[in-house]
């Protein structure tokens, strides 16, 4: 949907400016530099994305359908329901607070967690937005680095793995928008990781190894979780480097956890493939509508990334969530790389 209220935030992304943008026609004009800006009410989005020429470089994310799930939102299981738990518990988001999900994919999170809220935005750089979401909450296709809302248009944020996604610039540039939009003491929170490990890691480079061995021997297919992570920039190397990131963009750590993995490695790294292959994508395979004269090209034959299972997997995958959501109450005091953070804009 379209509300008001996104569009009475909505700004102009070439020129900065902060004045309301204006009606023309079916879309929307910038007073001050006279760009011109897609409402398409339609497909229910607005298009906020700078001139082509504002940033060299692009995620592939921005148009690769590789990446869009087709068919209706599922259910948050495993580290995507954990995700959200720990976003709601630290980040506290209630009916009275305006909220942005930055970097939203296909909106299953502002969909799914910001309904209880009085204004939920969410914003990617491509367009492959659930229909669920598309009808229940506001969406924009713009770029992350260059937010197309007014500041301090927003009590709260949150953005989840994102910021592997960026270059180092890219991260300063994340970030010092998030704290623009968002009202003083306003709250981020963040899901992403650095470049190190803590000695409970150990676990999960052997199963990472065990992955690769099975994937050799066609055991399991791990190459939708490649391609998931080809784009990954991976530039935060140190908590030391994110401190004078931080300091630099104007947030403070209100407070911190991290996801020491163990039950996720199994159950999601581990069996979830196992299974999802042997039992299901090659059953899909060999059903006659949906063989394929060609299947050179990897991408196509990676593009539906997780096969529909049913309802009768709801039970089992929400057994594994429970006990996955033990590597935060176990582990999320022990300093790793991946981790829960929620910033105070200062």
């Amino acid at each position: 949907m379209i509300s008001d209220f996104l569009k009475s935030i909505a700004r102009c992304p070439a020129c900065d400016s902060e004045k309301e943008l204006h009606a023309k026609g079916e879309g929307l004009r910038c007073s001050d530099c006279g760009g011109d800006y897609a409402a398409l009410g339609a497909k229910g989005y607005l298009d906020l994305r700078p001139p082509n020429d504002s940033f060299k470089e692009l995620t592939a994310y921005a148009e690769e359908e590789l990446y869009h799930r087709a068919g209706p939102l599922r259910p948050l299981f495993l580290s995507a329901r954990i995700k959200m738990d720990v976003m709601k518990r630290m980040l506290v988001p209630t009916s009275e607070d305006r909220v942005l999900d930055i970097g939203c994919g296909n909106g299953r999170f502002i969909y799914l967690g910001g309904a209880s809220s009085k204004s939920a935005v969410g914003i990617d750089a491509g367009a492959h937005f659930s229909e669920e979401a598309l009808r229940c909450v506001d969406l924009a296709r713009g770029d992350i680095r260059s937010l197309p809302f007014a500041g301090e248009s927003f009590d709260k944020a949150y953005s989840l793995d994102v910021l592997e996604h960026l270059t180092e610039e890219g991260v300063v540039q994340m970030l010092s928008e998030a704290r623009r939009v968002l009202k003083p003491g306003g709250t981020l929170f963040v899901y992403s990781h650095v470049m190190m490990s803590s000695r409970l890691a150990v676990f999960q480079r052997s199963v990472n190894r065990l992955v690769l061995w099975l994937d050799a021997r066609g055991i399991l297919d791990n190459g939708p979780e490649r391609e998931r992570k080809s784009d990954h920039r991976n530039a935060l190397w140190s908590y030391e480097q994110l401190d004078r990131i931080l300091e630099k963009t104007g947030f403070a750590i209100d407070d911190i956890r991290y996801y020491n993995v163990f039950f996720k490695a199994f159950f999601e790294d581990l069996l979830l493939p196992v299974v999802e292959h042997n039992f299901f994508r090659k059953r899909a395979a060999a059903a006659p509508e949906n063989r394929r004269k060609d299947h050179s090209d990897d991408h196509d034959h990676h593009a539906s990334t997780k096969p529909d299972v049913g309802r009768w997997a709801h039970a089992p995958l929400s057994v594994a969530t429970y006990l996955m959501k033990l590597d935060v109450a176990l582990f999320s005091r022990v300093r790793t790389g991946p981790f829960f953070l929620l910033l105070r804009a200062i």
